[in-house]
């Protein structure tokens, strides 16, 4: 895809390494796509939408601090004054005092209680002017949580916002804007499949399984990510409703494979609360183990097995016996 921009910004870059799918009717980046460096060679070593993504779910939120309330402050004022490279420093500065995903809020607020004095026609102008042309990457992160309020429906402007959200590192942000579109789950259902990082864990937690097409895709693809499967699993397993397939008596060896998998992440709570969140969760584990005993043995996840007997050993006698049972089922085949 050819770059709509030639000042090498951030979207530049972007909409510059965009390849088509295999059959060459959709975009998507590559996989070992890159935002470039940051200056601090410890942030360097996170991908792209790492940090925000830790921010969203292991950091406790704290009120902003006084100087980076007053650096918004400016920053908005330079902007209501149409003072654009002004409110561009500003928000490069603010960006070194506190990320974009943590001020959201105090953001919007400043707009809808200043309007006099940013006026809406304005803060538009210069959000459409930095999320395209800056190359801070928390500038533009400011300038697409202005466009969430200001909302966008010029129809070249929403199809460069679907490219930013190609990123990781900026997809939570369009989708916040894209669920103010007319359409809005069927766009973050496309960016859910084109994304693979932390962009996909966002668009998945977000994704109303409104269709047989969104549940089959959670069933077998949801848990999908390139940083752990476990931040999906809530979602996927009750947006797929694997629970009804596996409760079910017309569950076929792939639906069981990938409710398999999805179990796996919902046992590794490490990163998220998983299989503790589920009411059944005891009797789901159950179930997929009197399911597999009729399964074909490919069909069953010899590790899954083995985390079940190290989970529940000891401590649920019915699950370990069934567990122990469908080990030696599949080790007797091999």
């Amino acid at each position: 895809m050819k770059s709509l921009l030639t000042d090498n910004s951030l979207f530049d870059r972007i909409a510059n390494s965009v390849v088509k799918d295999a059959n060459g009717d959709d975009v998507h980046l590559p996989e070992n796509f890159r935002l470039p460096e940051l200056p601090d060679e410890k942030l360097a070593k996170f991908a792209d939408g790492a940090i925000d993504g830790i921010y969203i779910y292991h950091t406790q939120h704290h009120p902003i601090s006084d100087e980076a309330k007053a650096l918004l402050v400016k920053a908005m004022k330079a902007v209501g004054k149409g003072n654009r490279e002004e409110a561009q420093k500003l928000f490069e500065e603010l960006g070194q005092k506190a990320r974009a995903i943590s001020i959201i809020d105090e953001l919007q607020t400043y707009i809808l209680e200043h309007k006099e004095t940013v006026p809406a026609e304005k803060a538009f102008k210069y959000a459409i002017y930095a999320a395209f042309n800056s190359k801070d990457r928390e500038t533009v992160k400011f300038a697409l949580s202005m466009l969430e309020l200001l909302q966008v429906k010029d129809d070249t402007m929403k199809e460069m916002l679907r490219v930013l959200g190609l990123s990781d590192e900026f997809t939570i942000f369009v989708i916040f804007i894209m669920q103010q579109w007319e359409k809005a789950n069927e766009e973050i259902f496309r960016l859910a499949r084109k994304t693979s990082g932390w962009g996909r864990i966002h668009a998945v937690e977000r994704l109303i399984p409104e269709t047989p097409e969104i549940r089959d895709w959670l069933l077998h693809e949801g848990i999908d990510n390139q940083i752990l499967p476990s931040y999906s699993s809530l979602n996927c397993w009750e947006g797929s409703e694997a629970e009804n397939l596996l409760f079910g008596d017309q569950i076929t060896p792939k639906e069981f494979a990938a409710i398999g998998r999805i179990i796996a992440a919902l046992l590794d709570e490490g990163p998220c609360p998983g299989i503790s969140e589920l009411e059944r969760g005891d009797e789901i584990v159950k179930a997929y183990l009197v399911k597999g005993k009729s399964m074909p043995h490919e069909a069953i996840d010899k590790k899954l097995i083995g985390s079940i007997l190290d989970i529940y050993g000891g401590t649920d006698k019915a699950i370990t016996k069934l567990a122990r049972a469908v080990s030696a089922m599949v080790e007797d085949d091999a």
